[in-house]
């Protein structure tokens, strides 16, 4: 038996602590249960008022119930959900160790990513539900919707338009006005009223969809979390995902994801004349 499971396993001699990573997009953070910072592998962890439930020791529900974090209202991950859900999704890694283990053993216990936040006690506490990654794999995948239009996420594989094609991108763009859901960004008027609706703005890690495109103004589904005014960001041309629009403005028709010639009359609607 290791000294990890020694310590574990031994009720009087057990002080264990957890470490927390939370991974959204290229920014990272590190939590520790402990009450003081703990270094491991070169990487800091802080300590952080932050309790979870229970994790189930197995059962035919226990790879898709949700684990439930209490973090402080105040802290940085949960700041990030108050206006606004972030354009990337957050994972989380919950990592355990032992206070007297010398081996100073790391077993990781859970691997997971954020499905919601919610603010409790006037918002001084966050409830966090985190699905384990394994229940990915358990819920059926969809297969493609008979319809007219494309089927495909705009610039994914399986669509292969190039959003670096600086046809379909305004790279480093300032933005120099904020208003609401508005952004002005400096050069969107070089490209034709509508070119970037059903686009998406980059700012950093977060992205927001584009509603509607005139001249340098942009209207977004959302704010940004964080004012972007002043800031430079990349905004991706949109598409309608019709036939008519992959053939004109992105000459991509040999990926088309829909079903172009679907009849639009309903026969059991309108009969057969």
């Amino acid at each position: 038996m290791t000294d990890f499971n020694t310590y574990e396993s031994g009720q009087e001699i057990s002080r264990p602590f957890e470490l927390y990573t939370f991974t959204i997009g290229s920014a990272v953070y590190r939590y520790t249960s402990a009450e003081d910072s703990i270094t491991e592998s070169a990487d800091t962890f802080t300590p952080v008022n932050i309790r979870r439930s229970k994790l189930r020791g197995g059962g035919p529900d226990s790879r898709t119930e949700a684990l439930v974090l209490s973090l402080p209202g105040s802290n940085t991950i949960v700041k990030r959900y108050i206006s606004s859900v972030p354009g990337v999704k957050a994972d989380v890694v919950i990592e355990r160790m032992q206070r007297d283990d010398t081996s100073e053993e790391v077993i990781r216990i859970f691997e997971g990513r954020i499905t919601s936040v919610a603010f409790e006690d006037n918002g001084r506490r966050a409830k966090v539900e985190v699905k384990p990654r394994v229940s990915a794999q358990s819920r059926p995948v969809p297969r493609f919707t008979y319809q007219g239009l494309c089927n495909h996420v705009l610039y994914d594989g399986a669509c292969g338009a190039d959003d670096t094609d600086p046809t379909y991108r305004l790279s480093s763009a300032t933005v120099t006005a904020e208003s609401g859901n508005t952004i002005t960004v400096s050069g969107a008027s070089a490209y034709t009223d509508g070119w970037f609706t059903g686009g998406y703005v980059e700012s950093g890690d977060d992205y927001r969809l584009v509603i509607d495109h005139v001249g340098d103004l942009l209207t977004l589904h959302l704010p940004f979390a964080t004012s972007v005014d002043g800031i430079a960001v990349n905004v991706f041309a949109g598409c309608s995902h019709n036939i008519a629009t992959c053939k004109s403005k992105f000459n991509n028709v040999v990926n088309f994801g829909g079903f172009a010639f679907v009849p639009t009359k309903n026969i059991f609607e309108t009969g057969l004349d």
